[in-house]
C-alpha cells in the first residue's frame, strides 16, 4: 500500500527560531494569495454558480484532452449549459483556459502562507517545494493543465496569469535573498540560476508523475528531492567560505 505523507508532517528540523523581521514576508504573501481572478460582473449567486460549472467542467476536458484539442461544445457539455451560454462567460477557450488555475493557485499560496508560519528560512524553503509536489498529487487535474499546458506556453506572456506564475518564482527568490543573508547559500552564486535549480528540481518531479504515474509517492519524492536540493546548496556555502 502506498503512504502517503502530509505535507504538513515533513518539517523534522529540531525547533529553532523564526527569522526576527519578515522583512516583507507576510505583505508579499498576502498580496498573491489575494490576487484577484480575472474581472468579471457576475454578481448574481446563479451566474456564480455557472462560471463555477464553467471553470470545473473545463478542467476536466483540458486535463483529459489538452488545451489545443479541446472544443468549447465538449467543456460545455461537461459543464451541463449550452455552447451559446458558455460564450456569455467567455469569449475563447484560450481565455477560459488561462482563467481555470487562478483559484488554485491562490488557495496553494494561501495554505502555503498559513503552513509557514513562526518556520526559520530552511523550513520555509523546504516546506514550499514539499507543498508544490503534495499540491500537484491533491489536485491532479489541475496540475495536468498547469505544468503540462499552461507553464510551458509562450502565450501566457500575453495574459494575467504570467502574474501568478511568476509569483512561484517571487516567493523562492525571497527565500533564497534570506537564506543568502543567514550564511547557508552561497553568495557568489548567480540568485536566478539558484532558483531555478530548486524550481526544476521539483517540477521534473511532478511532470514525471503527471504522465508516467512515477514516482508512485510524489509528496515523498518531492520531500527527497527538497532535501537533496537544499543539502547540495548548503555545502556548496560550506566549500565556498
Amino acid at each position: 500500500m502506498e503512504i502517503i505523507v502530509p505535507a504538513k508532517d515533513v518539517i523534522t528540523a529540531q525547533p529553532s527560531a523564526a527569522p526576527q523581521s519578515d522583512n516583507g514576508w507576510d505583505s508579499l504573501l498576502q498580496e498573491i494569495s489575494h490576487r484577484p481572478k480575472r474581472a468579471t460582473e457576475r454578481k448574481q449567486d446563479r451566474s456564480k454558480r455557472t462560471e463555477q460549472q464553467i471553470l470545473t467542467g473545463a478542467l476536466r476536458v483540458f486535463a483529459r484532452d489538452g488545451i489545443s484539442r479541446s472544443r468549447i461544445a465538449d467543456i460545455a457539455a461537461e459543464a451541463g449549459i449550452s455552447a451559446s451560454t458558455l460564450y456569455e462567460y467567455y469569449k475563447s477557450k484560450e481565455d477560459l483556459a488561462y482563467d481555470v488555475p487562478l483559484s488554485h493557485l491562490a488557495e496553494f499560496f494561501e495554505g502555503y502562507h498559513a503552513a509557514a508560519a513562526n518556520k526559520t528560512t530552511r523550513e520555509r524553503l523546504l516546506l514550499y517545494l514539499v507543498m508544490s509536489a503534495d499540491y500537484a498529487r491533491e489536485h491532479a487535474e489541475w496540475a495536468r493543465l498547469f505544468y503540462l499546458e499552461i507553464w510551458p506556453s509562450i502565450f501566457v506572456t500575453d495574459t494575467d496569469l504570467r502574474h501568478s506564475i511568476n509569483d512561484f518564482t517571487r516567493v523562492l527568490l525571497f527565500l533564497v535573498n534570506d537564506a543568502i543573508a543567514e550564511g547557508w547559500i552561497a553568495r557568489d552564486r548567480n540568485l536566478y540560476e539558484t532558483v531555478a535549480l530548486l524550481t526544476g528540481g521539483i517540477n521534473q518531479i511532478i511532470i514525471t508523475w503527471l504522465l508516467y504515474r512515477k514516482p508512485r509517492n510524489l509528496t515523498k519524492a518531492g520531500t527527497e528531492m527538497a532535501e537533496r536540493l537544499i543539502a547540495m546548496l548548503e555545502i556548496e556555502a560550506g566549500a565556498t567560505r
